[in-house]
């Protein structure tokens, strides 16, 4: 309770607080409130001015000399600060190493955000799939570096594609590598052998262009007869 009427008091002890606010504070009845005023009055300790107070409240009055302590001294003045020890260690000029030895070196890749989401999602290289035996692999990473070189790297959907076709053309009579080399002279986006080449090209010239440029045509969308 002294502790309580302490935050309501001045430097000279004095406090207006209300019997139901010091009951809410001390988290007490109002009942056993006024009995514990009544015994700090009975030990003096506190002291009880009867509607001294503003609009005629109570003052209470902490009565310091009988707690052995004075009022409040005023605010001390600020004291300088003690100069640096010369023993005092150096600031770390370095960060140090994470504490988990496990943990990644920080990344030294100066790439832009698209730019390395890009290459990171399409993590596919056409060259290292596994190749049915018809097919020799020398002619097949010929045609993949050719599309990289064109900047039309082969997806994997594509590959599948393009080897169905292989195999397709491959059962007309034509060989997968003689298709790969006819394809990457003529630079074509498919592939496509001597015969059918040249019926497409006639095409081409009759304003239908999508047969040769686009990657719908060997990725299954172009149906031969």
């Amino acid at each position: 309770m002294l502790v309580v009427l302490a935050d309501y008091s001045d430097d000279e002890g004095n406090s207006y607080p209300s019997v139901a606010s010091l009951s809410r504070k001390c988290r007490m009845q109002p009942r056993n409130a006024n009995y514990i005023l009544n015994a700090l009055q009975a030990s003096g300790e506190l002291r009880v001015l009867k509607n001294e107070g503003p609009r005629g409240t109570n003052r209470y009055r902490i009565m310091l000399s009988q707690l052995g302590a004075s009022p409040l001294q005023g605010s001390a003045p600020l004291q300088r600060s003690a100069p640096l020890q010369r023993s005092a260690p150096t600031p770390a000029m370095e960060c140090a190493k994470p504490l988990q030895p496990i943990a990644d070196e920080p990344s030294l890749n100066r790439q832009e955000p698209s730019v390395a989401r890009k290459r990171a999602a399409s993590g596919f290289d056409a060259s290292l799939i596994d190749l049915p035996e018809w097919l020799p692999r020398e002619s097949w990473q010929a045609w993949v570096a050719d599309r990289k070189e064109r900047r039309k790297p082969i997806t994997q959907r594509a590959a599948d594609a393009q080897i169905k076709a292989l195999d397709g053309y491959r059962a007309e009579g034509h060989l997968p590598a003689a298709v790969i080399a006819n394809s990457i002279a003529a630079g074509y986006q498919g592939l496509f052998p001597p015969k059918l080449a040249e019926g497409a090209r006639t095409q081409r010239q009759r304003g239908g262009n999508d047969l040769l440029d686009c990657d719908h045509v060997f990725e299954g969308s172009h149906e031969r007869a």
